[in-house]
């Protein structure tokens, strides 16, 4: 038999345009059972509270169970969790699983970066040079929010971005990537020239 555990995990979930001017505990955990068309056991979800409510939008604190697979290589070997379960779901590979976070926060991050682009760009028509900022946070501070509507300064993972002038018009504007270690094949760069559109994240 595959040992399994059950564990309770809490989130805060921002459910917005729910239909009726109050937001119940029924509509918030059917809203998200459905997400993704995953149809949740109704027991997988529970919702705690609604923590608070506007006229557009809720914030429903939920604890959801998750099932977690672990396995082993040989009888001798270390057990390891090869897969995730939630409500009466099909098993998935936690490497899988992964892949597909990374994914989803490498494409947040280059959105990210060329909205730091934009902003350097457009600081630079305005002022003639390009923002003599030494990290992101000082840079961040020259752009918000005249010319960056939102404050950036970590990438999908939660790290700082690495910011630095590299010539009279140029910088460089990188996320360590998945792995938080800078230098490394999953970096998401730009070596930008400010003024010049389309300048877009890559990889080295």
């Amino acid at each position: 038999m595959k040992p399994t555990l059950q564990i309770l995990i809490a989130g805060t979930l921002i459910l917005a345009g729910c239909a009726g001017p109050r937001l119940s505990s029924q509509e918030a955990r059917q809203q998200i059972s459905a997400i993704g068309a995953s149809e949740l056991v109704p027991d997988a979800v529970e919702i705690r509270r609604i923590v608070s409510q506007s006229d557009t939008e809720a914030i429903a604190e939920s604890t959801i169970t998750l099932a977690f697979q672990f396995k082993k290589d040989s009888p001798a070997g270390e057990w390891r969790v090869a897969g995730v379960r939630m409500g009466d779901r099909d098993w998935i590979n936690v490497t899988e699983l992964v892949a597909a976070v990374n994914e989803g926060r490498r494409r947040d991050t280059a959105a990210s970066l060329e909205k730091v682009v934009a902003g350097i760009n457009g600081y630079r028509q305005t002022n003639g040079s390009i923002p003599a900022a030494r990290d992101i946070v000082s840079l961040t501070d020259l752009l918000h929010p005249l010319y960056m509507s939102d404050l950036i300064r970590v990438d999908g993972w939660g790290e700082p971005l690495d910011f630095e002038v590299t010539g009279a018009a140029t910088f460089r504007l990188a996320s360590k990537g998945a792995d938080r270690a800078g230098g490394t094949n999953d970096d998401i760069v730009v070596n930008g020239v400010a003024g010049v559109n389309g300048n877009s994240p890559a990889t080295p």
